[in-house]
């Protein structure tokens, strides 16, 4: 676009023409001289109907410079309907950039429909199965239950180790050959043990909530299993201190302590042994419930759920980007007519003041060819009068007659052109404000078609378009982007 204008270094003016300077003519000529010398001889005769060598001479210098001034002229003139023409070229230009932006932004469009496809056909698929889980197992209207990693469970799960370790070290320290740091390395056992089997039986008992029978019964089996395990295991702990205590040695205190545990199981002797049953069930009971309520309360319900809500990011994310996308490249396509619109305006504003040049050219060339007129006339007069002055007899009628050069013929074209070039003007305007109102409809009519988590769920309700085309293209750059823009965050908002 920039070439269509690139500088002529056009600039009319009265140094067009070239100066028309008598007294050097006339003395470059000796027309005194000459003229007196010619009249001492009487000639040109008195009957002589043509102008003498003379006269020729002169009217020859001053229309030699007459002719290139002329030349001077029509060479501006053929600058000026360059620049003309280009107005024509550049609005062709505008309008084969205007209509590939709009192609190129269609294509864009279509682009990120296909590829919005797939994500929005896995919402789809979510959903109904999120649904259809719901209605076959009975489960309300609800969001799964939200887990949070297992970075904190099993924080938790440490905290409660370390607790019970650090309440059952000093207890099993007792009678142990190493001492403090034996009675820590038993109660870790023990806590890994306590707390572990604990966690992944509450995990399991959430089964007993489930609709399919067989799947209760397990559910059943894994709480009892717990409620067994959790007393029998922190009584055989017991059981196995106070054997320490009495024996000594550790490996007969584990034989003694299992006797006792199946042939009195509530036979414990001291405080300390029933603070640890006290402390061990405490922590299996926290353990059980933390892994029953680490996952939703239905098992594979929060699987559905985070299937859902994975499905929903996936596509919120790719029509995040399609709108960003969309929306830098309607920007860009904009900012790039903007900028050939700008660009061809100023280009047909230099062809208008190429035209009011051509205008100013013209009031020069009438002063010119007066000019030349006077000029000749001049010199004409100076070598008659010479010639006058010396003659003794009557001078030809040539010397009274007004010398006047051949009136010059020009093509008056500057309203038509004037006219041209405003109608390019408006035209190209006029083309660039009816691609940008396109590229807005389409930006309007893909957001439209980009459907919204509820359109896809099937609880959309129909919105209001809000892109409306802005009647001033001026205002189109503001309003409607800001409309567009509202909108996309409505889309946005759609998976929250």
């Amino acid at each position: 676009m920039k070439n269509v204008f690139a500088t002529d270094a056009f600039a009319p003016g009265s140094s067009v023409f070239p100066t028309i300077d008598s007294n050097t003519i006339a003395n470059s000529l000796r027309l005194e001289e000459v003229g007196r010398k010619r009249g001492e001889k009487n000639q040109p005769p008195a009957d002589t109907l043509t102008r003498d060598n003379v006269e020729m001479k002169i009217i020859e210098r001053v229309e030699e410079l007459r002719r290139k001034g002329l030349q001077n002229f029509e060479e501006h003139l053929r600058v000026y309907r360059e620049r003309l023409n280009r107005a024509s070229e550049a609005r062709k230009e505008v309008e084969i950039a205007a209509g590939k932006a709009t192609s190129d932004f269609r294509a864009e469009v279509r682009n990120w429909t296909s590829r919005l496809t797939t994500p929005k056909e896995r919402v789809s698929r979510a959903h109904k199965y999120r649904d259809t889980f719901r209605e076959i197992h009975g489960i309300p209207d609800r969001e799964a239950k939200h887990f949070a990693g297992w970075t904190k469970t099993i924080a938790i799960l440490m905290l409660l180790l370390v607790i019970e370790v650090i309440l059952n070290g000093y207890l099993f320290a007792q009678r142990n050959e190493l001492g403090m740091l034996g009675g820590i390395m038993a109660a870790t056992l023990v806590s890994i043990a306590n707390v572990g089997v604990s966690f992944v039986s509450g995990l399991g008992s959430r089964w007993v909530i489930h609709r399919n029978f067989p799947a209760k019964v397990f559910g059943l089996a894994v709480s009892l299993f717990w409620l067994a395990y959790a007393l029998g295991f922190n009584l055989g702990v017991a059981h196995f201190r106070d054997a320490v205590e009495i024996i000594g040695d550790w490996r007969e205190a584990t034989r003694a302590g299992l006797e006792n545990l199946t042939s009195n199981p509530l036979g414990i002797e001291s405080a300390e042994s029933w603070l640890l049953i006290v402390v061990g069930c405490l922590i299996s009971l926290f353990a059980f419930l933390k892994g029953l309520t680490t996952l939703d309360a239905y098992p594979g319900y929060g699987a559905v759920e985070q299937n859902v809500i994975q499905a929903r990011d996936e596509y919120a994310e790719e029509l995040d980007e399609a709108i960003a996308d969309l929306t830098q490249k309607r920007d860009d396509a904009i900012d790039e007519l903007r900028e050939a619109d700008t660009l061809v305006r100023r280009g047909i504003n230099e062809s208008v003041d190429a035209l009011f040049g051509q205008s100013t050219l013209g009031s020069h060339l009438n002063a010119f060819l007066e000019q030349c007129d006077v000029k000749a006339q001049t010199l004409l007069a100076i070598y008659h009068d010479a010639n006058l002055a010396a003659r003794t007899e009557p001078a030809p009628k040539t010397f009274r007659e007004e010398f006047r050069f051949e009136p010059f013929q020009k093509n008056d074209a500057e309203g038509p052109r004037r006219e041209d070039a405003e109608k390019e003007r408006e035209a190209i305007t006029k083309s660039v404000e009816e691609t940008i109102k396109k590229i807005f409809d389409e930006v309007d009519h893909s957001i439209e078609e980009y459907r919204s988590i509820e359109d896809i769920q099937g609880n959309y309700e129909p919105r209001p378009r809000r892109v409306q085309p802005a009647k001033n293209t001026g205002e189109k750059m503001t309003s409607e982007a800001q409309a567009v823009d509202g909108d996309v965050v409505d889309l946005r908002e759609g998976g929250e």
